[in-house]
């Protein structure tokens, strides 16, 4: 690492993430009143474990314009979604898509080797110009990512981390993850539509994944369709329409993911029909197939073949093509419009899938409850070690929230926030008892603004040292929020214009 380089970059870069920062924030007491601010962040911490729980105001839509989500709230508990496009399923065009909502945040200790982190936060790493999501050091920084459409529904968070090079993933998966995709590695998507004339969902383009339909889910939930469902449990065809109208998290449960690995989590989340068994039940076709699973006597092969005979008791080509033409013919009775996720998640016993989640909406307050838990230390040297927490130490985090709409239609993001048990930090963590039962009522609330996605076009050192700013005389000098608060700052109205 170039100490003096970074030390420089850090100073002006602390200046330049708090020209954009926030001025009204305060911690509450205990028993905290509704949420007045946009997000809340509290933390407990028991024994072995600690829980994070973020509680903010969903954004009311504004993308794609003139449709029917525009000016709604509702959660974004779903990833963009594949509709059949006249050829074959593929996504919705560009500046129609939509997207999960999501909350992530870095975390770090407080007096860290990795320069600066604990003053500019994110501006540390990925909003150095909003291009990358690496750090400016060698060093490795701890990013929990938890999605509403793709980790959200499981009850997992990504536990990723950030270097000077990339976001890191782990590279390799289970047996169960790759015969799903060609590699399995990490929450990914594998829809892309199928192609071949063995049957019409291959002649339509259909992807691979679609809901097992009747199958009796966790809390005897039936799922009612082989594509997304609405809110009454019929097909949805449009999302601008329907999406907003599915609020309860518990109800829609065709939202889940399509597949999980059974061997990382013994719970039946397997809610998907694999199409591509089916036709090679049904037919023998194997082009639709992933190409490591076009030898019918490999191992991969005979580990699929076995599983999803298991799951959908098909094991005869009569059974499969009767399943076959029932999928076809639900697509067809939407008048072709019925829409299927594009989330399917591979996770496996790994350790960027040792954080666990909880979720919840609540319609007619319009807040996301989200709660990330996990073990103080995990013993992993890309998660940071959290043990010193109940001794005193302190910790920096910077987290951002990315509210759908139309693709990722805002990134907010927060001041870097001190996280501590003691009074006198914004966060301070309460120990209790046990994570398992935990009163949030007697934990600490800290309420907030984001930093709003409209000041990050001027979230670069070139603006901020340039005669346009008024504070570029004083970056290194002066702290920004001398200068913006009260009606000057960022949250009541632009200086930047």
């Amino acid at each position: 690492m170039k100490k003096t380089n970074l030390i420089a970059a850090g100073i002006i870069l602390l200046a330049g993430f708090l020209t954009f920062c926030t001025h009204d924030d305060e911690v509450i007491e205990p028993k905290p009143p509704l949420l007045k601010d946009q997000v809340r962040v509290q933390v407990a911490y028991d024994a072995t474990d600690v829980a994070f729980k973020f509680t903010w105001k969903s954004q009311k839509k504004t993308r794609p314009a003139g449709q029917a989500n525009v000016g709604q709230n509702y959660p974004g508990h779903f990833h963009d979604m594949l509709k059949h496009n006249g050829t074959r399923f593929d996504r919705l065009p560009d500046g129609a898509r939509m997207d999960e909502d999501r909350v992530t945040f870095m975390i770090d200790k407080f007096d860290s080797a990795i320069q600066g982190f604990g003053k500019i936060g994110c501006a540390l790493s990925c909003h150095t110009g909003m291009a990358n999501h690496k750090l400016l050091t060698d060093n490795v920084l701890d990013h929990w990512h938890w999605r509403g459409g793709r980790s959200g529904p499981m009850g997992y968070a990504e536990d990723a981390a950030v270097n000077n090079v990339e976001r890191i993933r782990d590279n390799q998966g289970t047996n169960f993850s790759k015969f799903m995709r060609s590699a399995g590695d990490r929450l990914r998507e594998d829809q892309a539509a199928m192609t071949g004339t063995a049957h019409s969902v291959l002649v339509d383009g259909f992807p691979r994944f679609v809901f097992n339909k009747g199958k009796n889910m966790p809390g005897n939930y039936v799922i009612p369709s082989f594509f997304l469902a609405a809110e009454n449990g019929t097909v949805l065809t449009n999302p601008y329409t329907q999406l907003p109208q599915v609020k309860d998290l518990k109800f829609n449960r065709s939202l889940l993911v399509v597949y999980q690995d059974k061997t990382f989590d013994p719970v039946d989340k397997v809610n998907a029909l694999d199409l591509a068994y089916l036709v090679w039940v049904a037919t023998g076709e194997l082009g639709q197939l992933p190409t490591h699973l076009r030898d019918v006597n490999s191992a991969d092969f005979n580990t699929w073949k076995n599983f999803w005979a298991a799951e959908t008791g098909i094991t005869t080509a009569a059974a499969a093509l009767s399943k076959l033409d029932a999928v076809h013919q639900e697509w067809v009775a939407s008048g072709r419009n019925a829409m299927v996720t594009r989330s399917v998640g591979f996770i496996y016993n790994s350790d960027q899938h040792d954080i666990t989640s909880e979720r919840s909406y609540d319609p007619v307050k319009n807040e996301w409850t989200v709660v990330l838990k996990r073990k103080l230390s995990t013993g992993s040297n890309r998660d940071v070690d959290l043990s010193g927490l109940p001794n005193g130490a302190k910790f920096a985090l910077s987290f951002a929230m990315h509210d759908s709409g139309g693709g990722s239609e805002s990134h907010d993001i927060s001041l870097p926030l001190v996280l501590s048990k003691d009074a006198g930090t914004e966060i301070q963590a309460k120990f209790v008892n046990s994570l398992s039962n935990i009163n949030w009522d007697a934990v600490p609330a800290y309420d907030t603004h984001w930093v709003r996605q409209s000041a990050m076009p001027k979230f670069t050192l070139d603006w901020l040292k340039s005669s346009v700013h008024p504070g570029a005389g004083v970056l290194e000098t002066m702290s920004c929020t001398n200068c913006h608060k009260d009606d000057t700052s960022l949250l009541n109205k632009s200086t930047l214009n």
